[in-house]
């Protein structure tokens, strides 16, 4: 869930914020920002500045050169969100700004007056709108039954989930840090060109980890005890797989 989404001059001053979540003093993190970007510019030498990881949250940032000065575009969220939905959003709120607003009077002109800014909150809900659920309220219903039923009458799975091939999460009972290796590893893929999963198996330290294509939209993710036979995670994988997708397609 997004928590906050910044804009600012590189230099420091806060031009806009939207906040979901009362979790920080505002100055104080744009002032953390500031401090974040210049160690990687006069430090690292670079003005590339991705995203960082706090815990179980992390900052995406996004950043446009505009005259002599920059503009740094921030979104703080948490590590179990989509990185690529996220990105597209940061993105598109940096496109959106820039066109509406007068370049100069981010910069050069800059009074230091947010509020002439705070319209901005409209695009930003709108961005945010176009993330449409991809499953409907009803057909979640009867995925979360089928979960059910595989938990209950199968001894050696531990945990499960339905996952878009990107990483966004649709139904989830993985642990946190099961789910958040799980993510990483789908956004990694999705980075490098590697955009759909047919089908992973891998014994973890965890367990034995299994995930299976249902189409080009979804995947299922089904974790195992590592006692379990071999044989028998790919059975119950390749019925758990078809399952949901009679019911998504």
């Amino acid at each position: 869930m997004i928590k906050n989404i910044f804009i600012q001059k590189g230099t420091g001053e806060l031009i806009f914020y939207k906040t979901y979540e009362d979790i920080f003093d505002i100055k104080l993190t744009s002032s953390f920002l500031s401090a974040i970007f210049s160690f990687v510019k006069q430090t690292l030498k670079t003005e590339k500045l991705s995203e960082i990881e706090v815990g179980l949250f992390r900052f995406i940032f996004e950043i446009e050169k505009v005259g002599k000065d920059e503009i740094l575009f921030a979104l703080f969220a948490d590590r179990t969100d989509n990185l690529v939905e996220l990105r597209s959003h940061l993105r598109e709120i940096k496109g959106q700004f820039l066109n509406e607003f007068d370049q100069a009077s981010l910069t050069d002109n800059y009074d230091g007056e947010v509020s002439k800014f705070n319209h901005f909150e409209n695009n930003i809900e709108n961005i945010l709108e176009n993330n449409k659920e991809l499953v409907s309220q009803d057909v979640k219903n009867d995925i979360i039954k089928v979960f059910n039923e595989l938990h209950t009458f199968s001894v050696f799975v531990v945990s499960s989930a339905l996952l878009t091939q990107t990483g966004r999460v649709i139904v989830s009972y993985l642990d946190p840090s099961v789910l958040s290796e799980i993510i990483r590893l789908l956004e990694g893929r999705f980075i490098t060109g590697n955009y759909k999963v047919k089908e992973l198996i891998s014994l973890e330290d965890f367990g034995i980890l299994s995930l299976k294509g249902i189409n080009e939209h979804f995947i299922s993710v089904i974790l195992f005890k590592q006692n379990c036979p071999f044989e028998t995670s790919l059975i119950i994988t390749k019925k758990f797989s078809q399952r949901l997708r009679n019911l998504i397609i």
